[in-house]
Parts: structure tokens; sequence; C-alpha cells
């Protein structure tokens, strides 16, 4: 599925003073549900999906699905208490579930049962069942010892994952055509391109607003496993992900658009999580301990912060 493809992300910085206000109320009115009607699964009787895209479509459903996770996570920081982006996250949630269960519909469809795909070790299956216990807690002390500089964060986040995935559906798109496959994917990315519509703008308004925002995502955004939900997957499946959808050039290009964000020159997020997975550095153990020991500075620092009466300069 490699080849040489014009890059599919628009490197250009968004302008949000030019753009209208994005409209919540009416995103939340208009959300995209299930996408399973426009699915003819006969055709894949006469016509299948190769096993390699199959797979990456199962790996793309977990992405989806762990939006939930995420979710769970940042409403229990002070971003909750913004109304707008709480209006948009849970609507932007509801969108990607079903986004992920026409993902599902296809994979089922040719005799596989996405959750399979899951073969974590034990070792890694029992830290991950820790974190998801410890990290809303942690999270809502950290963050809400922060403040609402912390909203600059989790946009900018959604932003670096929104153009990830898109990146790496616009590739499927160009190099499977398929009849059923084909239109599922162009209205999974109009699906998106309205998300971006709200995210790109706000999270560049929050970093150009707040110092403190800068400096939280500089350091956060290059700890986390890209694309978001990787942590919780396979490695062997991000690196087929990486290796199928999102090649070097494409990387740098998405690279490129989280450099025009205020704050976030030159940080490769996406270059390094592709070099991490194609790689397969570290035993388990010492990643989750590079994770843990990167965890607690950040809550120290917070609390050092906290305690000397830390401002938003």
């Amino acid at each position: 599925m490699s080849g040489e493809h014009p890059s599919p992300v628009d490197t250009t910085p968004a302008s949000p003073a030019a753009a209208p206000r994005f409209d919540v109320r009416d995103f939340a009115r208009t959300a995209v549900g299930s996408h399973r009607e426009s699915i003819d699964l006969s055709v894949f009787e006469e016509d299948p999906l190769p096993l390699t895209v199959v797979q990456l479509l199962a790996y793309a459903r977990e992405l989806e699905r762990s939006t939930m996770t995420y979710l769970r996570n940042v409403l229990v920081t002070p971003t909750h208490k913004d109304a707008r982006v709480t209006a948009f996250l849970t609507t932007w949630a509801f969108e990607k579930y079903w986004i992920a269960d026409s993902f599902e519909v296809v994979v089922r469809a040719h005799g596989v049962d996405p959750a399979e795909a899951e073969t974590l070790s034990r070792f890694r299956a029992i830290a991950l069942e820790i974190a998801e216990r410890a990290t809303p807690i942690v999270e809502s002390f950290r963050a809400n010892a922060i403040g609402t500089d912390v909203i600059g964060l989790h946009m900018a986040s959604v932003a670096v994952d929104e153009w990830i995935t898109e990146a790496a559906y616009t590739r499927l798109l160009a190099d499977c055509p398929h009849p059923v496959l084909t239109p599922l994917l162009e209205h999974v990315l109009e699906v998106k391109a309205r998300h971006r519509l709200f995210v790109d703008p706000d999270a560049e308004r929050r970093l150009a607003e707040s110092p403190k925002a800068r400096s939280l995502a500089r350091r956060a955004l290059p700890r986390i496993d890209w694309p978001i939900g990787a942590a919780s997957l396979a490695r062997t499946d991000t690196a087929l992900f990486y290796e199928q959808l999102i090649d070097d050039e494409l990387a740098r290009s998405i690279d490129a658009k989280a450099a025009t964000l205020p704050g976030l020159e030159k940080l490769h997020l996406v270059q390094n999580a592709r070099r991490a997975a194609l790689e397969n550095p570290g035993h388990p153990a010492a990643r989750l301990g590079r994770s843990l020991g990167a965890t607690a500075a950040t809550l120290a620092h917070t609390l050092r912060s906290t305690t000397k009466g830390g401002t938003n300069g």
C-alpha cells in the first residue's frame, strides 16, 4: 500500500480571527450518527478488502473508540467548566463512536472480530488497567491545580490527533479504492472536517493567549503515544498503522502543521511517534517506568507551582 502521494495535510496556519464563530448548538443538533445504512455489506462477498486494510480498519476502530476514555479523563478537569468546549467534546465523542461502529461493521463482514486484534501481554494489560483507574484521579488533581490553562493543552491534543487520523484515512482512501470503503471514508472525512472547524482555531487561540498553556502543551504533548489510544493497543498494530498510512514525509507534514500552533515549534511529535513505533523500543516494563516517571515529574512541577502561587505567566 506504499507509494508516492501528495500530502493530504494542509499546513496553512488557521486564521481564527477571520473565521465565523463556530455554532456549537447547530453542531450538536446536526450530530452525525450511525453510518450503517450506507454500507452495503453484500459487496464484500464478491469484492473483499485486502487483509491489511481490514487490520488497519480494526486498529482505526480502536482509536476512535478510545475517545470515551480520553473524554472521561478530560471532563474531570477545569475543561468541563467551559460550556462550549464540553458541548463540542460530547458531540465529537458521539460522532467518533459511530465512526468506530462503521469500521467494526466492515471488519466483522470479513470474518474478523475487532476485539481479537488486541494482543496485549498480561503485564501490559494489568498495567493499563491500573493506569485507567488511576489516571482520572491524578489528572483531576493535576489539572485542577493548573487551572483553565489546561484547556489549551486538551484542544491542542485533539487537534494533533485529528490531523493524524484524517491524514491516515485520506491515505487509505487513495491507496484502496473500493465501492463500499471509498464512500464510507469520504463521509468520515466530512465528519472530521466539521470537528476541525472548532478544534483548530480554538487550540490556536488558547495557546496564543496563555504562556502557561503553551508551556504545558510543550511538556505534555511529547509524552502522548500518538495517535491517542495507541498506548492501549498492540505495538505491532501501531507499527502497521505508521508503516502503511503515515510515511516519513506525511509525518513531517503533520508536524509542520502542529508547528503553526503557538509554542509548538520543533516538537516533531508524529515523526518521533512513528520512529518509536517502527523501532519498537524498550521492554513494556521500562516503557511503563518512563511513563510513570514523566507523570510524577509533571505532578511535582504542578505542586511546586501551586505552592509558590504560580500565575499564568
